[in-house]
């Protein structure tokens, strides 16, 4: 599904974020400024666009299951980050091997959050830090109603003027897939992280998550 996407990918993200994406991608670059020298793993990279801000700055690896994505992201990066095809439940990098873990939109496509969130642990050295951005459903009562009417009809229309109605339905039903924000953050905590904070963004629409590992 994402393979058939890439070509109006970053367009139509865009556009359904309101032109605040890159605002989002900027603080969930600069909550890894703690984390320790070191490599940064960008957790399905998608086309490389949290990536590219990193470039030139940090060494930079970003792994996707999608191969239409990496080669898009390749074609932007220029070079400047390492690209590799691999699943976040099974992640090819030895223990200890990242001082920090970005990733944007991704939780919500994992069906194994845990075995994820276990294998982040597992590659991340001591005081590595984690920033995981997502769309999550807003908990305000009059906010959540509001939400769910332009989520539900926005995406499906944009992805049908570009012949892909499906792909996008499946990502308004993506949302559900997802677990509130306290929730993420104990199952964060079970696999081996520590001081998980979460900060709501336009009106808890998205959510940045932040955990480190034990020093």
């Amino acid at each position: 599904m994402f393979d058939g996407i890439v070509p109006h990918y970053d367009l139509l993200n865009g556009l359904m974020a309101l032109g605040q994406d890159r605002r989002w991608r900027r603080l969930t670059l600069g909550a890894i400024a703690s984390a320790p020298p070191g490599p940064v793993l960008d957790l399905g990279c998608g086309t490389g666009a949290l990536a590219q801000g990193l470039a030139g700055r940090r060494q930079v690896v970003g792994i996707d299951v999608s191969a239409e994505m990496l080669r898009t992201a390749q074609a932007r990066l220029a070079g400047q980050a390492a690209l590799v095809r691999g699943s976040a439940f099974a992640l090819p990098f030895g223990a200890r091997a990242f001082s920090a873990l970005v990733s944007g939109f991704v939780l919500r496509n994992l069906d194994q959050l845990d075995t994820a969130f276990a294998e982040a642990a597992r590659v991340l050295r001591p005081g590595g830090v984690v920033a995981l951005l997502d769309a999550t459903l807003p908990r305000h009562p009059l906010v959540l109603p509001l939400f769910e009417l332009y989520f539900g009809r926005l995406p499906p229309l944009l992805g049908s003027l570009v012949g892909r109605r499906e792909a996008y339905r499946y990502l308004v039903r993506s949302l559900a897939h997802l677990p509130p924000p306290a929730e993420l953050c104990s199952r964060l905590e079970r696999a081996g992280f520590v001081r998980c904070r979460y900060q709501s963004l336009l009106l808890g629409t998205v959510t940045l998550f932040t955990a480190a590992r034990p020093a």
